[in-house]
């Protein structure tokens, strides 16, 4: 005998039971599916999942945020935070749960520069979004997850990621428990000041691009390349200072960086916001804040011998440094969000550019989050690329950082054989000799805790030889300092001495690398091929100020087959 048809929902069974459904949807944040079984198991209530979703739509049961909203949101909290009032936000009088909302800003980090733009929410959000005072204040802490993971010297290490830090993490590392705020107000003349800079550069042919690129006009590629090698610099001379020293010896130690960034400021490429924060966001996480302060004041002093008091870029300066160092992370994030969003708009969002930008982003904000919103962030980024990507490096540590997340969530979970599966399934012809390094070092990792230490012994050296390829003192440090901990957590201290004075070896180095292009003017006897550029650079260390001008430098190329770092 053939079931009955189904009798689907009038308007007034809509009506009878909009309470229940709201509940199941809403508050079990039961999926629409799971509505609809329940529904009809405990009801004989039919209807389609059209018919469920237009309901949903004429009832405001939405769960996801909408831009509108989001723009109400935090336009709401800037003008509470003038006030120095907390706030909870409410949407159709219904709590926001701040995860969702700190991963939809993860996804959409544009936001921000939408809001500063001035955007304005449609009325609707306006009516729909509201704001009360919490009955305490609640002051919410973002946990940080070690990236460069360090076997324990204990005698058999746990397979969790309770280890101790790494004394010299590399630059994709945030170090301990940050108080991070995402919707704490910034400077707006900082904002605006950067905004102006960068639509001045793109329009005044300070900078050219095609779909695959975007450099200096006048310095094409160099520049960029030379400032990596000068922030590589700073990071290391960082790492190498014990917090008692004068502040005048760390002074002498950043003198060889600082006087270089003088060749960058001069024809500054269009990376060069990006990477000046996010190296100064990562002095700040690894303990060095008063390097990163450094570094940001020099800018400063240096934009205004260069470019006069009355510069954008010098108002921006003076702006990120008007902020309390403590407080100086969020505004980090939210200058990033910014470059993203010019770039995006400028040349697109999947533009080898764009996707840079959002690397150093990801670096300072996404990485102090839960693993699972970073594979989100990620996930989201991935998409607006294709297999057709130009850059295919960028790509590669695109690709490179979801692995690691995915390896951290799997290593949360105690999952090992997924956390390597991870690694090893990554596809490695896109990566870099740095990331080839890091990746080892994840993997040499993974094996001790599983025990097996001979494969962790060869993960560690691969770590340290790829390291060596990259011309990156701060990379073959930290390479060197995790094999090195491996070797005193496997009893050999024979081996960790060894490898602890050449560590001590590349400290004491005092020229500043940059790889160049083959065909660049080589010394009398060298060869022909790529080759590297050795820079010894001094100033007067008297000054008190920073002084552009007074330095001089000795140039010498070398074949790069005959120079290790």
């Amino acid at each position: 005998m053939n079931a009955p048809p189904k009798k689907y929902a009038t308007s007034q069974d809509w009506t009878r039971l909009q309470a229940q459904i709201m509940r199941l949807y809403l508050d079990e944040d039961k999926t629409l599916e799971e509505v609809k079984s329940y529904m009809e198991e405990h009801h004989e209530f039919f209807a389609t999942v059209s018919m469920y979703k237009k309901k949903f739509t004429a009832w405001g049961a939405l769960k996801n945020l909408r831009l509108d909203e989001v723009l109400q949101i935090l336009h709401l909290k800037k003008l509470r935070d003038a006030d120095h009032k907390q706030s909870l936000f409410f949407i159709r009088n219904r709590e926001v749960d701040q995860c969702s909302l700190q991963v939809y800003l993860s996804r959409n980090p544009t936001v921000f520069a939408k809001l500063e733009a001035g955007a304005e929410p449609s009325p609707e959000a306006i009516r729909d979004v509201s704001c009360r005072t919490p009955p305490s204040p609640v002051l919410p802490a973002l946990s940080s997850k070690r990236l460069s993971p360090s076997p324990s010297p204990s005698p058999s290490p746990s397979p969790s990621l309770r280890t101790p830090p790494p004394r010299t993490p590399p630059s994709r590392s945030p170090s301990p428990v940050v108080q991070c705020n995402r919707l704490s107000p910034v400077p707006e003349d900082m904002l605006r000041a950067l905004h102006i800079y960068l639509d001045q550069s793109f329009k005044s042919d300070l900078w050219s691009w095609s779909e695959s690129r975007c450099w200096n006009t006048r310095g094409r590629n160099g520049p960029s390349g030379l400032l990596s090698a000068v922030l590589d610099r700073c990071i290391t001379a960082g790492l190498s200072m014990t917090r008692q020293v004068e502040p005048a010896t760390v002074r002498r130690a950043l003198d060889v960086p600082f006087a270089m960034l003088t060749r960058v400021f001069r024809n500054p490429p269009p990376i060069m916001i990006p990477k000046l924060v996010s190296a100064a966001a990562h002095l700040n996480r690894i303990g060095r804040g008063e390097i990163g302060s450094l570094l940001l004041q020099f800018c400063r002093d240096l934009t205004i011998t260069t470019l006069g008091q009355d510069n954008p870029l010098t108002r921006f300066w003076n702006g990120l440094l008007s902020i309390p160092r403590l407080e100086q992370q969020d505004a980090m994030g939210r200058i990033l969000s910014l470059c993203v969003s010019e770039y995006g708009t400028r040349l697109g969002e999947a533009h080898p550019l764009t996707i840079e930008a959002y690397l150093k982003y990801f670096d300072t904000v996404e990485r102090e989050k839960d693993p699972r919103v970073q594979l989100q962030s990620l996930e989201h980024q991935l998409s607006k690329t294709d297999k057709d990507f130009a850059d295919g490096s960028l790509l590669g540590l695109l690709k490179l950082e979801h692995a690691l997340a995915t390896c951290k969530l799997n290593l949360e979970q105690q999952r090992l054989d997924k956390a390597e599966e991870a690694l090893v399934r990554l596809n490695a012809s896109f990566l870099t000799a740095r990331d080839h390094s890091f990746r080892y070092i994840w993997l040499g990792y993974i094996q001790c805790l599983k025990g097996n230490h001979p494969a962790a012994e060869s993960f560690y050296r691969s770590s340290v030889s790829a390291a060596k390829r990259t011309g990156s003192r701060d990379c073959v440090l930290e390479a060197l300092y995790q094999l090195e901990t491996f070797f005193l957590h496997s009893r050999k201290p024979v081996e960790a001495e060894k490898v602890r004075a050449e560590r001590f070896r590349v400290f004491r180095r005092d020229s500043i690398i940059w790889t160049d292009q083959v065909g660049m003017p080589h010394s009398r006897g060298s060869t022909a091929g790529p080759s590297v550029m050795i820079l010894h650079i001094g100033s007067d260390d008297s000054s008190a100020r920073w002084r552009p001008s007074a330095f001089s430098e000795i140039t010498e190329y070398v074949n790069a087959s005959r120079f290790m770092p």
